[in-house]
């Protein structure tokens, strides 16, 4: 809930285009991650809000949330069991 509160204050919408954010969160250039929308391959899901192949592919704040607390918490316990 908090990474999508500080998102939402980052951003100021609900909806982002994921050529605005594949290359920070996910290491993509905006074709790959257009690439990769259309084949479902993101570890988000994407959607077009129009009809149009030409309207941008979007990624709704609560899915881009939900990856980075689910990295997160991944990272967090394999760091954990190697301080064993």
């Amino acid at each position: 809930m908090k990474t999508a509160f500080l998102l939402m204050a980052q951003y100021e919408r609900p909806v982002l285009k994921l050529d605005d954010i594949c290359e920070e969160y996910f290491g993509l250039s905006p074709a790959e991650a257009r690439r990769r929308a259309n084949l479902n391959t993101l570890p988000v899901p994407t959607m077009r809000l129009a009809e149009s192949q030409k309207a941008p592919v979007m990624v709704h704040i609560d899915d881009l949330a939900q990856f980075i607390d689910k990295q997160r918490q991944s990272a967090k316990e394999s760091w954990e069991r190697s301080q064993l």
